[in-house]
């Protein structure tokens, strides 16, 4: 019996016809995926029930005289110089925090209402590459507890004025998050 032979005499017709048909299969498998993967894709696109936001702490939101502290500790030479000395981020964060105009700023941590504790930290990217960032830490002084947080990354910098353009605006906005942060109710 002679079987009917197409593309050049490579395939008879009983071969292209399974071919076909797993191609067909291969082409119906996809579409069901694609399917499946559009709504999932839909599905999270959609928008979700809003969230209620956390409340607040009431020591932050009603505080009216800070206590700023130094836990800095500015004596990272890969920091100081880039902040005029060896209290330069305290000093200028002090200065941010007092020109939001909201604050009056205590002289000791019991004659304030928060406690704003500025602090250095580093981002590890390889062995020998670190990278710095400011967190600044808000307390209750009666108790101690931490209340709310804030970190703002440095940017690098190959230039020491730009280093110090780097610094303040990671201070400044440090204290701009305060600043939100403290009039949002």
């Amino acid at each position: 019996m002679a079987h009917e032979r197409t593309c050049h005499g490579l395939l008879d017709s009983a071969q292209l016809r399974q071919i076909t048909m797993s191609s067909q299969s291969v082409a119906i498998l996809l579409a069901v995926l694609l399917s499946s993967f559009a709504r999932v894709v839909v599905a999270q696109t959609q928008p979700t029930a809003e969230i209620t936001a956390a409340p607040i702490p009431i020591q932050l939101l009603n505080a009216k005289r800070v206590f700023v502290a130094n836990g800095a500790g500015d004596n990272d030479p890969g920091i100081t110089k880039y902040t005029y000395g060896a209290d330069g981020l305290y000093n200028q964060f002090y200065a941010d925090v007092k020109s939001i105009g909201r604050y009056d700023m205590a002289s000791s941590p019991s004659d304030a209402d928060i406690v704003l504790e500025l602090k250095v930290d580093y981002a590890i990217y390889s062995h020998d590459f670190t990278y710095p960032k400011f967190k600044v830490e808000v307390r209750d002084p009666k108790t101690n507890v931490l209340l709310w947080s804030f970190m703002e990354p440095v940017n690098g910098a190959f230039l020491a004025k730009t280093g110090r353009k780097n610094v303040s605006q990671a201070l400044a906005k440090l204290a701009d998050d305060l600043k939100k942060v403290g009039t949002s109710q």
